[in-house]
């Protein structure tokens, strides 16, 4: 199976990867240097900004994928503002390239956990287009994820998940998840 995965160097992405062995994958960074984390991961790397709609669309009509997968986040700056950007306009973008190549299936990462007003805004414009996506859509729903790598080295209050099993949980849904909403999250 042809996957291509957007955010791949982030958190989610780097524990999901190693989990997508058996399959094509190709995971988009804006980041040149994190490319070769990416193949390391089993991915083949290629940098492109999720911004950049024309060059969005482009990389993923050549990359040819059954499924994309929308891992994209803007953490690191510790800014919402950035993140709500991009769970709006960056996803935006990811869902025109997905529909532009003929993807099968959309998969997107959102949240099981409450945010702020801003935030619960620009979770529920990403979830509303993906469901308006038209082959199979797939929202995962995460607990606050905690581990190496992560804002929480120690289990936050619930709801939860563990990096590690989340990726492994996040690699099977994106294969083999029925379409509609998955949460993702440690039994209390």
């Amino acid at each position: 199976m042809r996957i291509l995965v957007a955010g791949a160097s982030g958190v989610l992405g780097r524990a999901t990867l190693p989990h997508l062995g058996r399959h094509h994958v190709v995971g988009l960074t804006r980041t040149p240097e994190k490319t070769r984390l990416i193949e390391e991961l089993g991915a083949e790397g290629i940098v492109c900004d999720a911004y950049d709609h024309p060059a969005l669309v482009r990389v993923v009509q050549e990359a040819r994928p059954q499924i994309v997968v929308n891992f994209l986040t803007d953490l690191s700056g510790g800014a919402a503002k950035a993140n709500n950007r991009v769970r709006r306009d960056g996803a935006a973008n990811l869902l025109d390239a997905a529909e532009a190549s003929g993807a099968e299936r959309l998969v997107v990462e959102s949240v099981a956990f409450p945010l702020d007003d801003e935030g619960t805004r620009a979770i529920r414009v990403l979830e509303r287009s993906t469901r308006a996506f038209a082959g199979e859509a797939l929202i995962l729903r995460f607990g606050r994820l905690w581990g190496a790598g992560t804002f929480h080295s120690v289990p936050p209050d619930p709801p939860r998940a563990q990096i590690g099993a989340a990726g492994a949980e996040a690699a099977r849904l994106i294969t083999e998840g029925t379409p509609g909403t998955h949460t993702v999250a440690e039994a209390n």
